[in-house]
């Protein structure tokens, strides 16, 4: 009888550790999730230091406040206004502006990932800056450049965007500044579905989570979700092989080439740029660039591997789409700091992407 009192005795301290395990492991992991959430990359690097401190964790703040839905694709909802972030009734990034357009307007829009969608404020956009270059070279005519930019957007969902939502508000120009979300998402969010054999992969095909894993990432305990977040950056430093690479250019290619038949059939013109990352070109870096580009290590290697892959497929798109540029050396003349991260860059670097893009522009309308 001892004996097994014994045993349950011991049965029940086991769980009772079990559990403070599981409850220890589940406070840690809330408290690494809200830390990540309410911390920026951006705050209090070398390329950030012309931006006040308070202002920096101001646009901290409201980037981590944006609300989101879902339609089709992960969309920023209508109608938010924060200090230095606005989003207008159609749920993009900046003015208001009528679905209807005048007809002595030319209307623009700029289709990318956080890089486009991102600034110090709704005036420091790559749109804003483009639209500014535009009226000031073309000052009799009206433009309207707007931020079509979403948050980790890649080929897929900038094609659902520009065929779905874009083609309504007539457009006479789309520029996709694109290209890197591609390269970044081959761990994670993987470009095949789970079970699917690569070979029967269309253009069509979106990013699909494995069934797990998405299941873990949805219930209301946090601890497999963190770790889960743990494996895949741990399996960022494995390298990609080159099946996995030829098929996110090859998917890539399909896509923007759709983008630009959809486009001609409505009598909208496609520009498609491939826009730059850390270490894409020559530029001189920054110290702390430097060490950015070396913490990346293999992760970034294979990254620009792919994104040249990509951009040897602009030729591709010649017969298709109106114009191509690749955009990966832009910044090899500029030696002030840029780059907060692996890819976005501060306000002077949304300028000279701009004035390079006004300069494709002005060359295209003429």
């Amino acid at each position: 009888m001892s004996v097994q009192v014994s045993y349950k005795k011991q049965g029940i301290i086991f769980l009772c550790l079990f559990l403070v395990l599981l409850i220890s492991l589940e406070i840690g992991s809330r408290v690494i999730e809200y830390s990540e959430e309410n911390n920026c990359e951006f705050i209090g690097k070398e390329a950030m230091n012309d931006v006040e401190e308070n202002w920096q964790q101001q646009i901290c703040k409201d980037n981590n406040s944006i609300m989101y839905e879902v339609d089709g694709i992960l969309n920023y909802a209508p109608n938010q206004s924060m200090k230095t972030i606005n989003i207008n009734s159609h749920g993009f990034r900046g003015d208001e502006f009528s679905e209807i357009k005048d007809s002595d307007t030319y209307r623009i829009f700029l289709v990318g990932g956080s890089t486009v969608f991102l600034a110090t404020s709704d005036d420091k956009t790559i749109n804003s800056f483009l639209q500014e270059k535009l009226e000031n070279y073309y000052p009799n005519k009206k433009f309207e450049v707007l931020n079509a930019g979403i948050g980790s957007a890649y080929s897929y969902s900038e094609k659902y965007l520009i065929q779905n939502v874009l083609t309504e508000f007539e457009p006479d120009l789309v520029i996709v500044y694109s290209g890197g979300n591609d390269a970044n998402n081959r761990y994670g969010i993987d470009y095949a579905i789970p079970g699917v054999d690569t070979s029967q992969l269309t253009s069509e095909t979106n990013y699909s989570e494995d069934p797990i894993k998405k299941i873990i990432k949805e219930i209301d305990y946090r601890t497999p979700y963190v770790l889960l977040k743990s494996i895949n950056q741990f399996e960022n430093n494995f390298q990609t092989s080159n099946s996995s690479k030829n098929q996110v250019q090859e998917l890539w290619t399909e896509r923007m080439n759709q983008i630009c038949e959809t486009n001609t059939e409505l009598g909208i013109k496609s520009i498609i740029l491939v826009q730059p990352m850390l270490g894409s070109g020559d530029k001189e870096l920054s110290n702390y660039e430097k060490k950015l580009l070396e913490h990346y290590g293999v992760y970034m290697i294979d990254t620009l591997d792919i994104l040249n892959k990509i951009a040897i497929s602009l030729v591709q798109l010649e017969n298709t789409c109106d114009a191509t540029y690749d955009l990966r050396m832009i910044f090899d003349d500029t030696n002030e700091p840029l780059f907060f991260d692996h890819i976005h860059v501060n306000d002077l670097g949304n300028e000279i992407i701009a004035k390079e893009i006004s300069r494709i522009t002005i060359n295209h309308l003429q």
